[in-house]
């Protein structure tokens, strides 16, 4: 039971950190001359598409772990409340590493006009003065906001997927000749 637990925490924390380099994938797209230009071109209709698309896939993809974990402990368990805190562990750990990452990102690799945040730059009287407020602003103030809706829309989708995956199974199982 408690390995289940850990892979759910593995699985969380791998999710959090890919997501980073996802979003970068879908930034890039954005930043690509040759589909822009191809896009501007497009009609309207097909622009709102294209927009909904990248933003349902922004959110969307935080369904890909969090539903089959959910599905998985509903197997597991038949219960509703242990499914739902699956998918809570998981998208608070896919938080938590896609915030410890971020924080990694600002102090060691940098990341654009927060230069002077990387760790390098230590020596500077004032480095941790002037580190304090954005690190606060841009990693611990984000992360709570979204620690709270991994907490509540965790709970709501893993124990909606799990009451669906249910009903789903109560009514093949019906359908089956006996």
């Amino acid at each position: 039971m408690r390995n289940r637990w850990l892979i759910y925490l593995a699985v969380g924390l791998v999710f959090g950190f890919a997501d980073w380099y996802f979003l970068d994938l879908l930034a890039s797209l954005g930043q690509n001359q040759a589909l822009n230009g191809n896009l501007l071109q497009a009609p309207g209709y097909i622009r709102i598409i294209i927009v909904m698309a990248l933003v349902s896939s922004n959110y969307g993809v935080w369904l890909i772990p969090v539903i089959p974990s959910a599905i998985y402990e509903m197997k597991r368990t038949q219960s509703l409340r242990r499914a739902a805190i699956s998918a809570v562990v998981v998208w608070s750990a896919a938080m938590l590493s896609y915030y410890a990452y971020y924080a990694f990102m600002l102090m060691f690799v940098g990341l654009p006009n927060m230069e002077f945040m990387l760790f390098s730059n230590r020596q500077s009287a004032t480095y941790w003065a002037d580190w304090w407020p954005p690190f606060q602003r841009v990693i611990l103030a984000q992360f709570f906001d979204w620690i709270g809706i991994a907490v509540i829309g965790g709970a709501i989708v893993g124990t909606l997927s799990a009451y669906v995956f249910n009903l789903v199974s109560k009514k093949r199982r019906q359908r089956q000749p006996v």
